[in-house]
């Protein structure tokens, strides 16, 4: 019973709320042979649209987990409900990590299947750089209360990337290109712990 008005919720929310996320990222990705070559790339060169341009539909998916309550008046009405807004929010989570994983799974398999040298590393890899942006995006648009906020300080990070580069440590967001990966498990850490910090420090900051 109960999983079953959850999956009812998870429907219409996405029909409704993500679904033009879920298009805007698919088209991020089939963009990128605009911007980049996907046929016979070395292992550094096939990293470069993994770490540079992929890892950007996790800033297009989980940024606005909090965007359909970020009216007051709707978040009282949603928060009037049987079902806790926060468990929500996390199966929105959820759905956008799983579309994430998803989406550069294929990209992936299409640029083997292009003859590039790329392997399940590769997609840990940018899978980790997305989920790590996505997280950014996401803390400070809960936390902020802002979908805007979260936008420019996924975006602030990646560009200080550019600029700061190794400099940035185990928070290097293109540690591929450089032929590294240790890098990444630390990605995946802090965007599990950002995401997980969230919930508690929104209702704190709420109350």
């Amino acid at each position: 019973m109960v999983s079953g008005c959850l999956a009812r919720v998870v429907y219409s929310d996405v029909k409704h709320n993500f679904l033009i996320h879920y298009i805007v990222a698919l088209c991020i990705l089939l963009a990128s042979p605009i911007f980049f070559s996907l046929s016979q790339l070395d292992s550094i060169l096939a990293a470069q649209p993994l770490e540079l341009y992929v890892p950007l539909i996790g800033v297009v998916l989980m940024t606005p987990v909090f965007l359909p309550e970020q009216n007051e008046s709707i978040y009282d009405i949603v928060r009037s409900k049987k079902i806790n807004h926060d468990i929500v929010c996390i199966l929105r989570l959820i759905c956008s990590v799983i579309v994430i994983l998803c989406m550069i799974g294929a990209y992936v398999l299409y640029m083997k299947n292009c003859n590039s040298q790329v392997t399940v590393r590769y997609f840990i890899g940018s899978s980790a750089t997305a989920l790590f942006l996505g997280a950014i995006g996401f803390a400070f648009a809960g936390i902020g209360r802002n979908v805007v906020v979260g936008y420019m300080a996924s975006v602030i990070y990646y560009i200080l990337n550019f600029s700061f580069g190794t400099k940035l440590g185990y928070f290097y967001l293109f540690s591929m290109m450089h032929g590294s990966f240790i890098e990444k498990k630390w990605l995946i850490l802090i965007a599990f712990c950002m995401a997980s910090a969230t919930f508690p420090v929104r209702r704190i900051i709420r109350n």
